[in-house]
């Protein structure tokens, strides 16, 4: 009887094949698009877009928000003040997932 055997350093040999990391900086320039347009549509300040991150290094990419107040625009909020209203979510980061 054959017993299979799996490299245990396969999935770290095949995310440094040429042919995955350009697929995996095609797919993150493809999500940071779709980031970079909700994020460009919302310009109260411009704070947000200025804190919009895209790093790539060696086998991965990510794109980050550092506004102290991303969760907020992204998520939605309440104003403050007698008369609250909510104010919906911009939905930037799911933007980046689809």
């Amino acid at each position: 009887m054959t017993v299979a055997y799996v490299d245990p350093r396969l999935s770290a040999i095949a995310a440094h094949l040429p042919e995955v990391k350009t697929q995996v900086r095609a797919e993150l320039s493809r999500r940071a698009s779709h980031v970079q347009a909700v994020v460009s549509a919302h310009v109260a300040t411009g704070a947000l877009a200025r804190s919009l991150d895209v790093e790539t290094n060696t086998t991965d990419s990510t794109v980050s928000i550092a506004d102290p107040a991303v969760e907020a625009i992204n998520y939605g909020h309440w104003t403050a003040g007698e008369n609250p209203a909510y104010v919906e979510g911009i939905h930037a980061i799911e933007a980046g997932l689809t």
